[in-house]
């Protein structure tokens, strides 16, 4: 995993330059063209316009660094969790979520469904169980086992979450509760970046 990360890495850093190179070669040719100060100004506005469009067209131009981003939290979660510090790896597999297309849905949520199980979080892990239960080209055996996995978890842990700390959205005209592990607020949609470090 490390080193897909480090690819993913080293992809990001080669969009970057291909964008600043195209994005060089463009103000050399404006301004070796333009005959005063408002033409440059216009044809640099236009070319960077149509670089953003070129570049939003091919989703792996638009965000180089999500992949990275997706298998640095995943790792993070793993360490969170060998770390036995369940809260914080709690946290970082939801994270994970925003990143299933980077990862595939049963990294994401076999993750998921680990940390909720070891921070006690049983009604979120209900939740992980039933969309890995769902996957999509599972065998008939596979989905037998996550069910019977299931069935036996849940026996000895009622699908609910311990206590989980509250407090008012942060967002100014938003009246909205948020847990401690929500990265979304249900309220007014808005997101709350992780921290890169510690995946909080």
């Amino acid at each position: 995993m490390l080193l897909i990360k480090k690819i993913y890495v080293l992809a990001a850093f080669e969009v970057d330059s291909f964008k600043q190179r195209a994005f060089d070669a463009q103000v050399a040719q404006i301004t070796g063209t333009a005959t005063n100060a408002a033409d440059v100004a216009a044809k640099t506005m236009n070319s960077l316009i149509t670089s953003d469009i070129s570049s939003s067209a091919d989703k792996q131009l638009t965000n180089p660094w999500k992949g990275a981003e997706a298998i640095h939290f995943y790792l993070l979660c793993q360490r969170q969790l060998y770390q036995k510090a369940y809260p914080r790896a709690m946290k970082t597999a939801m994270r994970l979520i925003e990143y299933e297309k980077e990862l595939s849905t049963k990294e994401v949520y076999s993750m998921v469904a680990l940390a909720c199980f070891f921070n006690n979080c049983f009604r979120e892990c209900s939740k992980a169980f039933v969309k890995l239960e769902r996957l999509p080209g599972m065998s008939k055996k596979e989905r037998e086992e996550y069910e019977m996995l299931a069935m036996n978890l849940f026996k000895l842990h009622p699908p609910i979450d311990r206590q989980k700390r509250e407090q008012k959205c942060p967002q100014k005209d938003c009246n909205g509760i948020i847990n401690e592990y929500d990265i979304v607020c249900s309220t007014c949609n808005a997101h709350y970046s992780p921290c890169i470090a510690s995946g909080q």
